[in-house]
C-alpha cells in the first residue's frame, strides 16, 4: 500500500513554484513527473501527488534531488499572479481522475508526436546523406573519367607523333648512285612449231631485231661447243637448221604479253591484299582506345512454367464456409496420430523399414513397455504384411497385456500364412 507524503514545503516567487519534498531510505529510483498543473513524485513505497492552482511550463522547470530532498523549481505560465494556495481546493476524487487521465493523454500524444519527428528528421538525414555520399561518388568518377581521358589523349597524340616520324624515310638527304642492269629485260616468248616440226618463235619487236645477231652469235658458240661431242650427222642437222631460219626468238606481242603477265599475277597468292593496303583500302581495324560497341543481347528462349496445386484432404471443393470445420477436423486427426506416436510425415527413412521397427519393438518389449511394442509391429504390419515375425511378437505383446482375443487373432493370421508358404512351396 502506498504512503502520501505530507509533510512538504513550498513558497513562491513572482516567477517560480519552489517546492520542498523529503526523501526518506536513499531510494536508487525516484519517479518524477511534471505537466500543466499536476506533479508527482514517487519512491516506493511513498507517492505524492499535487493538483495545482494554474499551470507550470514544464520545458523551463527543473528538480533538483539529494539524498534527503527533491526541490522542484517551476516556472509559472501567468507571471506575476500570487497563488493564494499551492492545490486547488475542495477537489474530488473524480475531479482529481480526469485531471489525471487528461494529464497523461497528453503526456503521452506529445511523447508520440515527439518520436515521429525524431524519426522524421532520421530519414530525412539519412536521405540528405545518401545524396552526399551519390554526389561525392559522382564526383569521384567523373575526376578519374577526365583523368583518364587525358591520359587516353596524351597517348594518341604520343602515337601519332611516333607514326609520323616513322613514316619520314631515314636516308632522305643522302643521294644513291644510278646504276644500270647489265641484262635487259626481255618479255616472254610465245613459241610455235612450223612445217619442219621446229620450235620457232614471232618477232613483233624492233628491238629484239637489233639484238638478235648477238643472240644468234651466242647460240653459234654453244653449238661450237656441242660439236666437238656430237657425230657428224648431227652436225649437219643443225647446220641446216640454222640455214632455213634467220632467228630461233622471236619476241611476242603486246597482247600476248599483258595476256601472260594478268596470268603470272593471278598465280602469286596475296598479291591482291599487298595492292589493297598499299592503295588505303584495307579494312578497319578496332584500335585500342576505340570506344567499344554495344553488343544487342539475343532474344530469350522461350519457357515453361509448371504449375502445381495445393493438396486437399476432402474430396469436395473447397468452401470458405466449411474452412473452420475441416481444419479442425484436420488437427483432430493429426493430433490422434501424434498420440499414439507415428505419423508417416514426419517419420525418417530407417522408421519405414519393417525389420527395424521389429528390433525396435523388440527392444520396447524387453524394457515393458508393451503398448509401444505394439505400436511398432503394428506400423511394421503396415508396411509388410507377409512378415510373420511381427505377428508372433505383436501376441506376445497381446499376451502381456492381457488382449488374448487379439493375442489369438494375431496367431491365426500367422498359421493362415505359414500354410500359404508351405502351399506354395510343394506346388512348385
Amino acid at each position: 500500500m502506498a504512503i502520501v507524503i505530507k509533510n512538504y514545503q513550498w513558497r513562491q516567487t513572482d516567477t517560480k513554484i519552489i517546492i520542498y519534498v523529503p526523501i526518506k531510505g536513499r531510494p536508487r529510483n525516484v519517479d518524477l513527473f511534471v505537466m500543466d498543473n499536476y506533479v508527482k513524485i514517487s519512491f516506493p513505497p511513498f507517492i505524492l501527488e499535487l493538483f495545482l492552482w494554474e499551470n507550470v511550463l514544464e520545458e523551463e522547470s527543473k528538480c533538483t534531488l539529494t539524498d534527503t530532498e527533491a526541490v522542484f523549481s517551476l516556472q509559472k505560465a501567468g507571471k506575476a499572479i500570487n497563488w493564494p494556495s499551492l492545490e486547488i481546493e475542495n477537489i474530488s476524487k473524480s475531479e482529481k481522475c480526469c485531471i489525471r487521465n487528461r494529464i497523461l493523454d497528453k503526456a503521452q500524444n506529445l511523447l508520440e508526436n515527439r518520436a515521429k519527428q525524431k524519426n522524421e528528421r532520421r530519414q530525412y538525414l539519412q536521405k540528405e546523406a545518401v545524396k552526399i555520399q551519390i554526389n561525392l561518388d559522382t564526383n569521384m568518377q567523373n575526376k578519374i573519367e577526365a583523368l583518364r581521358t587525358c591520359h587516353r589523349q596524351a597517348a594518341m597524340q604520343d602515337f601519332e607523333e611516333w607514326r609520323s616520324r616513322a613514316e619520314i624515310p631515314i636516308l632522305q638527304d643522302i643521294s644513291g648512285k644510278v646504276q644500270k642492269n647489265r641484262k635487259m629485260y626481255r618479255p616472254p616468248l610465245k613459241w610455235f612449231e612450223d612445217d619442219l616440226n621446229i620450235i620457232q618463235s614471232q618477232e613483233n619487236n624492233k628491238h629484239e631485231k637489233k639484238d638478235e645477231s648477238v643472240i644468234i652469235e651466242e647460240l653459234k658458240e654453244e653449238l661450237d661447243v656441242g660439236k666437238k661431242s656430237e657425230d657428224s650427222e648431227s652436225d649437219n642437222e643443225i647446220a641446216s637448221c640454222k640455214s632455213s631460219s634467220n632467228s630461233l626468238i622471236i619476241e611476242m606481242d603486246e597482247d600476248s604479253s599483258q595476256k601472260f603477265k594478268t596470268e603470272e599475277e593471278k598465280q602469286i597468292p596475296g598479291k591482291d591484299l599487298v595492292n589493297r593496303i598499299l592503295k588505303g583500302q584495307y579494312p578497319k581495324i578496332n584500335r585500342i582506345f576505340d570506344e567499344p560497341k554495344k553488343a544487342i543481347p539475343l532474344p530469350r528462349k522461350s519457357g515453361s512454367i509448371s504449375v502445381t496445386f495445393s493438396e486437399r484432404a476432402f474430396p469436395t471443393p473447397a468452401r470458405e464456409s466449411a474452412f473452420a470445420k475441416e481444419q479442425e477436423w484436420l488437427s483432430k486427426q493429426a493430433e490422434a496420430r501424434r498420440k499414439t506416436g507415428f505419423v508417416v510425415e514426419n517419420l525418417r527413412p530407417e522408421e519405414l523399414d519393417p525389420q527395424w521397427l521389429k528390433d525396435k519393438g523388440d527392444d520396447f518389449f524387453k524394457a515393458g513397455n508393451y503398448l509401444a511394442a505394439i505400436s511398432a509391429y503394428t506400423h511394421g504390419i503396415k508396411i509388410s504384411d507377409k512378415m510373420t515375425a511381427l505377428y508372433v511378437n505383436r501376441s506376445a505383446a497381446h499376451y502381456a497385456l492381457g488382449n488374448y482375443y487379439k493375442c489369438i487373432d494375431d496367431c491365426s493370421k500367422v498359421t493362415k500364412i505359414i500354410i500359404n508358404v508351405a502351399y506354395f512351396l510343394n506346388t512348385f
